[in-house]
């Protein structure tokens, strides 16, 4: 399965503004409204620390892999 598949609009619109996030590419203005829903959204919390492990671990993968 590709990572996209089984994914509705709004999972893979999340997943690309947390690869945004991760790569800090967010604007001020965007990093400001973003954290301020991480903080009343435990929902996006775990999915944003999930993805974050995930990409951990490809980087870590691809340096030492």
């Amino acid at each position: 399965m590709k990572p996209h598949e089984g994914k509705d609009c709004v999972d893979l619109l999340l997943d690309l503004v947390f690869y945004e996030r991760f790569r800090r590419h967010l604007s001020p203005e965007m990093e400001y409204l973003f954290q301020g829903h991480l903080e009343t959204c435990p929902g996006c919390r775990t999915r944003i620390l999930d993805f974050r492990r995930l990409l951990d671990g490809q980087i870590h993968q691809r340096n030492y892999g």
